[in-house]
């Protein structure tokens, strides 16, 4: 039962971001505003509160979702990128730090030998 309601949840996944790439695409955006001023020309709204009601729900539903959608889509990839590449100095950051962790072994090593030399010379 659980791996059916994965398989389900993976195709739920997979559909829907097909169909909200698709949506968001700038294509979509243009078969909108064409499917949607190509009725203007046979049959117009008769007064204010027609068009008001027409542009409201052609504007907000028809045209500015898929721009939304589309907006939405670039901020999301260009947020990937610059997690990527977070990630990729901060992996950086972790290999120098571990670099100077080993040379500050050393150098702290050549100190105390430096120091047991210095006892000796001033016991002698």
């Amino acid at each position: 039962m659980k791996k059916l309601l994965k398989n389900f949840q993976n195709f739920n996944d997979k559909l829907a971001d097909k169909l909200s790439y698709s949506l968001s695409a700038m294509a979509t955006f243009y078969v909108i505003l064409l499917l949607v001023l190509v009725p203007l020309i046979y049959n117009q709204p008769s007064n204010l509160v027609a068009w008001s009601a027409y542009l409201c729900s052609v504007l907000f539903q028809g045209i500015a979702l898929p721009i939304l959608g589309y907006t939405s889509r670039k901020g999301s990839e260009k947020a990937d990128r610059m997690m990527e590449h977070i990630y990729r100095v901060t992996r950086d950051i972790e290999t120098v730090v571990q670099v100077i962790d080993k040379q500050q072994k050393h150098m702290d090593q050549e100190l105390d030998e430096i120091l047991e030399i210095e006892k000796k010379e001033e016991k002698a």
